[in-house]
């Protein structure tokens, strides 16, 4: 699969596209929740995946892809996504409401220790990436839930690299959750 077809799998069928292909989002140069351009790139590696019946007993291939949030690189096939930038959990929570028209894909650094919070707002969701500050990765996202709030955090991908992508379908933003190994394979992927 090219750059042009990852970026089309994960706007149609996000689920699929993480399921088989590793995935990792880098972060925007900036601190603002906003459109932004990234650049999709297939770093033409190989991973492994879990079959889709038998699971990890019969793993598959898949491709290594990266979204760049500039070119100074080289290569790679530009697309628009809204950008969630990392918020410190020891102020109130800030969560980037996703656009209703526009960018399709909403995306975030990879996880090692923060939670994603997703909050109904009006016709959209907002979305905060909160990295722990004064306190743990499984104290911010244990607090978190108890206050009642839809959480991805820690205790989810625990031993694991957390990524989680957003994807408006038919004008209805839905959620992603991937979850590699240190070598990049992916050991799962599921809809949030």
């Amino acid at each position: 699969m090219n750059a042009i077809e990852a970026i089309q799998l994960l706007q149609t069928n996000p689920l699929t596209f993480l399921r088989r292909n590793s995935f990792t989002a880098f972060a925007a140069p900036t601190t603002a929740g906003a459109v932004h351009q990234f650049f999709m790139v297939d770093r033409n590696t190989d991973i492994e995946r879990p079959g889709q019946i038998l699971g990890n007993l019969n793993t598959h291939t898949g491709q290594k892809f990266q979204a760049r949030a500039n070119n100074n690189l080289g290569g790679g096939t530009g697309f628009n996504a809204a950008h969630i930038p990392v918020q410190p959990s020891n102020i109130a929570i800030n969560p980037i409401a996703l656009p209703l028209h526009g960018a399709g894909i909403m995306l975030t650094t990879q996880l090692t220790g923060c939670c994603m919070v997703v909050v109904p707002q009006g016709n959209t969701f907002g979305v905060a990436h909160l990295q722990p500050t004064g306190e743990t990765g499984l104290q911010l996202c244990q607090r978190l839930r108890t206050a009642g709030m839809r959480v991805f955090g820690q205790s989810d991908y625990q031993g694991s690299r957390g990524i989680f992508v957003g994807a408006r379908i038919n004008g209805t933003w839905g959620f992603y959750t991937q979850l590699q190994d240190a070598n990049f394979n992916v050991k799962s992927a599921n809809r949030f």
